[in-house]
């Protein structure tokens, strides 16, 4: 399944419709669909001239290897589809922190394969793309790729270790995304989550979990030489007795206009992530 994305209105659907934006979804499932899939700012960009393309795969039954090759063919895909480099990057992957007998999750060994496909479409030495990778309740790999026309620098959180650059503790292939990147319009942040260093802090504890990624974020603003608000926010919630009070939490935060997405993040400790973007 492949899709390539120019105009908002692709298909008759606008991207970010209110009523699914301010909804908290139980058990989501990433459809393929950029206009369902993504959070609400995409579909401004991609009228201003961004490209989006897309691609999936079942890979329920997939483990090991096979999980490795399904990973590095729909990145792969995706990424020559898109034909241009990629600013911003979406994966959601079934059971993504489902273990093996080698003690490695499905994320791991997708991120072999995400990253073969990145070395091959990217130049060496370029940082990779800001990046989210969370579960959901389907059986596929969905991934989606988004090109910002003009120049992006990529930009690192200094209370947090690169990704790129993570121990083995995290994989044989560190996850390779940047924090966030700076365009001439917008900060991109990747998937934030509540990890200093490259430990997850406050196992357990959703409230001070939500105050370090808050923390993170506005952090992430600061690095950047960003002051303009948060906004088009797409936040990932563990487990679904949760998904109230980060709702709340997400009110109180940014406004009334986010969208709460009940899935499974990429470590077992971690209960709750954010996404967004913020005016250069």
């Amino acid at each position: 399944m492949l899709h390539l994305y120019r105009l908002r209105d692709a298909m008759g659907v606008p991207f970010g419709r209110p009523a699914e934006i301010a909804t908290s979804v139980h058990r989501w499932v990433a459809t393929g669909d950029v206009r369902v899939d993504l959070p609400p700012w995409v579909g401004p960009v991609v009228d201003s001239g961004a490209v989006v393309a897309s691609d999936a795969v079942d890979v329920i039954a997939l483990t090991g290897v096979q999980l490795q090759e399904a990973a590095f063919g729909v990145f792969d895909r995706c990424l020559d589809r898109l034909g241009m480099p990629p600013t911003r990057v979406w994966a959601f992957l079934s059971d993504i922190t489902k273990s093996d007998d080698a003690g490695l999750t499905r994320y791991m060994h997708m991120n072999i394969g995400r990253g073969r496909a990145y070395a091959r479409h990217m130049s060496p030495g370029v940082p990779p793309p800001a990046g989210t990778s969370v579960g959901h309740a389907g059986s596929q790999l969905v991934v989606h790729a988004l090109h910002v026309p003009g120049p992006a620098t990529s930009v690192e959180n200094p209370r947090q270790v690169p990704a790129w650059e993570y121990s083995s503790r995290y994989g044989p292939v560190s996850p390779p995304f940047s924090r966030a990147v700076l365009t001439p319009d917008l900060l991109i942040a990747s998937g934030t989550a509540s990890v200093v260093g490259e430990e997850t802090r406050h196992v357990g504890k959703l409230a001070r979990q939500w105050e370090e990624t808050m923390r993170n974020l506005e952090v992430l603003k600061s690095a950047a030489g960003v002051r303009g608000e948060w906004f088009g926010l797409q936040v990932y919630v563990r487990d679904e007795r949760d998904l109230e009070e980060v709702s709340a939490c997400a009110t109180a935060a940014f406004g009334s206009c986010e969208r709460v997405l009940q899935a499974s993040l990429c470590r077992d400790g971690l209960l709750v992530e954010v996404e967004g973007v913020a005016n250069v």
